[in-house]
């Protein structure tokens, strides 16, 4: 399987080495990784100019309408048979991840896209999270599945379209709704290295707004969601607390790195 990377930057050039790096130590190359940078400087772009790349790399600078419309831009550009989204800052978890995911699809030609595990910095302490998806638990949210960790086929997107250009934080949440039922396999164990700050974390209560929207839109009404939102509400502002920080590090322990 041809497996094409995009990385969507904005005015993050560190960040955007770390994921470099990253992509660049697989024992398997990418067959080509897009860098889609929005950024309204110059400084990714003229630092892109002034280094030799690999023949799989290439960059675009210019203006965005925001998260969904960069990945988009990445998405249309993709000429693999597999597309993986890694943001700047994010990392893969060893330099095996893209040998092993294509020998998943290697063994289960059938399969449409492929998730797994990763690693977050969360209660000031580094966590394993991520469960195998389960459609019917999407009253959930993304709570079972990052996108840095969705390896999807191309045909996938050719089927049910890009990135929602009005998501503004869930857009992973409303194509992940849109792909539902999709055959899928699982890999238990983390793929990537999630990068602490995201979108989806600093604008919550408008994640929070888009997946009910989306799950509204394409499942149905559902008061497990509305319980669900309300308890992610509370535990938000109880781990932005010493007492919730404390109390998130007992509970995961045994998921945190040593």
């Amino acid at each position: 399987m041809q497996i094409s990377i995009v990385t969507i930057c904005f005015e993050n050039l560190e960040e955007l080495h770390e994921t470099i790096a990253s992509v660049d130590m697989q024992s398997q190359s990418p067959y080509e990784h897009w860098i889609i940078d929005g950024s309204k400087n110059n400084l990714i772009k003229d630092w892109a100019s002034s280094q030799s790349h690999p023949s799989y790399r290439f960059f675009v600078h210019e203006p965005d309408k925001g998260i969904s419309d960069a990945f988009n831009k990445g998405v249309e550009r993709c000429s693999g048979d597999v597309i993986h989204i890694l943001n700047s800052g994010d990392t893969y978890q060893n330099a095996n991840i893209l040998a092993q995911v294509n020998q998943v699809f290697e063994g289960k030609p059938e399969i449409d896209w492929v998730h797994g595990q990763y690693l977050q910095y969360r209660g000031d302490v580094h966590v394993m999270s991520g469960t195998k998806f389960d459609p019917n638990q999407l009253w959930k949210g993304m709570r079972m599945v990052a996108h840095p960790t969705m390896f999807i086929k191309k045909k996938v997107y050719d089927e049910v379209g890009l990135f929602n250009l009005d998501k503004k934080v869930a857009m992973d949440y409303d194509f992940l709704v849109r792909i539902r039922n999709f055959s899928f396999e699982y890999i238990e164990q983390p793929l990537v290295n999630f990068a602490p700050g995201g979108t989806s974390s600093i604008q919550f209560e408008r994640g929070l707004q888009e997946v009910k929207e989306s799950y509204t839109k394409y499942i149905g009404g559902s008061f497990k969601l509305i319980l669900w939102q309300f308890r992610q509400r509370v535990l938000n502002k109880f781990m932005s607390t010493s007492l919730g920080k404390t109390w998130f590090q007992w509970k995961n322990k045994s998921k945190q790195l040593v």
